[in-house]
């Protein structure tokens, strides 16, 4: 629809206007009193088109809604084809996408009958401006006030602007239908985020060393801002240390990760990156210093290499060949027929869901982050890779320019709590808030204690 009317309708809409123009000017030259008759009844054509275009845009905005709501119910219904299936859930999602065009259908129905209606009534005024033009030339030719060959002239003129308007209110539809396609993703293109990626403008040469602090942090949701996420929340975390966050869902532990992205702002308190607020950081250039592993890996449709190169394209080999054996996935990769040019389908529906993960891990840690954060990162992993992926991550020294730096930071979301006892810090959180914190050592001694509490039902479930 859009390119049709970019490639051929706008064309013809620039012929028809340009000969409109031509033909008012000539008509004026020959005649100006019968050009001015022939323009003074216009305005009962235009205001009946006005009407139809009226009609057309509130027609196509409802065909364009009833065609985003099908698509996104087909789309939806073909991500999740596996799970369809395995509740014979076929006939309902048929059903539910009858029901999604039964209104726009009816109205449809309605507006076809209206919108026939008014473009019959615009072309009936049209005529009757024909016939008035006509009369007023006869009047001038008696009146010997024109020549009987101008008022010919002048009617003939008048009557070359009809295909053209006729024409021109005819593709009326269709450009209100591209405007109504249009119009959602221009407005998207044109809202202002909340959040500037490039202010401030300057960037940072030198990388973060990944000391973390949480002042007093009150956090909501933008959607459900009647839920309190974090609750004055405060924590400290060391450069380089190795921090987890453990509790129930809904905790807010995850939020605790997107605020360190910055893909929300707190309500309330700040958070800080080596004792600055991490709102007067470039937020490109942050994002660039941490690296994210989400519990649903993220894949495109592309080979193994370039999703591992994904954001770090001018990798080597040699630096993807070692983050690949520090996710444990690279002996996977090579017995594949193309190895790392293999293409993973889209989403890595080619993959398991723990091959995926590990592809995952891998591009992350391609960017040798200051700050890695791990959301549930190994809970699609079988107990041998988790074990080895965990034991990478425990390992991980960040290298650049050729100097060994320090560790980088390691903040991890986890339910499985055998995967953090390693860490140098274990904070418990419920409700927003931290309920208990410190080593697994020191927490386990608690017999009482929450963590102590789930570390022991985890225990019994596992033996």
């Amino acid at each position: 629809m859009v390119k049709t009317i970019i490639s051929d309708r706008m064309a013809v809409i620039v012929q028809c206007i340009s000969s409109i123009l031509i033909a008012t000017i000539v008509s004026m030259v020959v005649d100006w009193r019968m050009a001015l008759v022939a323009w003074a009844v216009m305005p009962c054509h235009f205001i009946g088109g006005l009407v139809q275009a009226k009609s057309a845009k509130g027609f196509a905005s409802d065909s364009a809604a009833a065609h985003y709501e099908l698509v996104a119910l087909a789309s939806e219904s073909a991500t999740n084809i596996r799970t369809v299936a395995s509740f014979c859930h076929e006939q309902q999602i048929l059903g539910k996408a009858k029901i999604s065009l039964i209104k726009p259908m009816r109205k449809s129905r309605k507006e076809s009958v209206k919108y026939g209606v008014i473009q019959g009534l615009s072309l009936c005024l049209w005529n009757i401006a024909h016939a008035v033009a006509l009369w007023y030339t006869t009047i001038l030719v008696d009146r010997k006030q024109s020549t009987f060959q101008n008022g010919i002239r002048s009617y003939q003129i008048f009557s070359l602007t009809v295909p053209s308007i006729t024409e021109l209110w005819t593709l009326i539809p269709t450009v209100i239908s591209a405007i109504s396609i249009l119009t959602p993703a221009f407005q998207t293109l044109d809202r202002i985020t909340e959040i500037d990626p490039d202010t401030p403008e300057d960037s940072h040469a030198e990388r973060i060393k990944g000391r973390i602090e949480f002042q007093n942090v009150s956090f909501n949701y933008p959607l459900r801002p009647e839920v309190t996420v974090l609750n004055n929340f405060s924590l400290q975390i060391e450069a380089g240390s190795k921090v987890a966050l453990v509790g129930p869902s809904g905790a807010g532990k995850s939020s605790i990760l997107a605020l360190l992205l910055r893909f929300y702002d707190p309500r309330e308190g700040v958070v800080l990156i080596d004792g600055k607020n991490i709102i007067e950081y470039n937020l490109r250039w942050l994002r660039t210093q941490i690296g994210l592993v989400q519990q649903e890996p993220l894949l495109f449709s592309s080979s193994i290499r370039e999703n591992i190169c994904y954001g770090n394209e001018g990798a080597s080999e040699t630096e993807i060949i070692e983050v690949s054996r520090e996710a444990n996935i690279h002996e996977f990769i090579s017995n594949l027929p193309h190895g790392y040019d293999t293409v993973v389908g889209e989403k890595g529906c080619q993959l398991s869901g723990g091959q995926k993960q590990r592809i995952a891990i891998a591009r992350t840690l391609l960017k040798r982050p200051a700050i890695l954060l791990l959301d549930e990162a190994t809970s699609a992993l079988d107990a041998e890779s988790e074990r080895a992926v965990v034991n990478a991550l425990e390992s991980i020294k960040l290298s650049g320019n050729g100097n060994l730096l320090s560790r980088t930071t390691q903040i991890t979301v986890a339910h499985r709590l055998s995967t953090i006892k390693n860490s140098d810090t274990i904070v418990v959180m419920d409700k927003g808030e931290i309920v208990e914190m410190g080593s697994h050592s020191t927490l386990i001694a608690a017999s009482e204690g929450v963590y102590s509490r789930f570390f022991q039902l985890q225990s019994l479930k596992e033996n």
